[in-house]
């Protein structure tokens, strides 16, 4: 899986470098007419579709793996504390 995690933005930059390049190419030889054009629209949005929800995919993992690393360090502290002092550490903290 971490290889494909690598893999990925690598692939898509490719897949949009080539597809412009061909797009571009079709423009210039004017051989594109508007249903290339609208191909290559759908085409592409698609793709950013596709990198779009793997970035919220990664940024949700990071941040569950932040939360986790937070809730671990405060479990520690709590061992490591007083449970009545760090409350109040909190409470003065948040104004509560």
């Amino acid at each position: 899986m971490r290889t494909l995690e690598k893999i990925f933005p690598g692939l898509f930059a490719a897949i949009g470098i080539a597809l412009a390049a061909t797009w571009f190419a079709l423009v210039i030889t004017g051989a594109a007419n508007m249903l290339i054009h609208i191909i290559f629209l759908f085409t592409v949005a698609f793709i950013f579709e596709i990198y779009s929800n793997n970035q919220q995919y990664e940024a949700e993992k990071n941040r569950k793996k932040r939360d986790k690393e937070d809730v671990e360090q405060l479990l520690s502290q709590l061992k490591e504390e007083e449970p009545e002092e760090m409350i109040e550490e909190h409470e003065e903290e948040y104004h509560l």
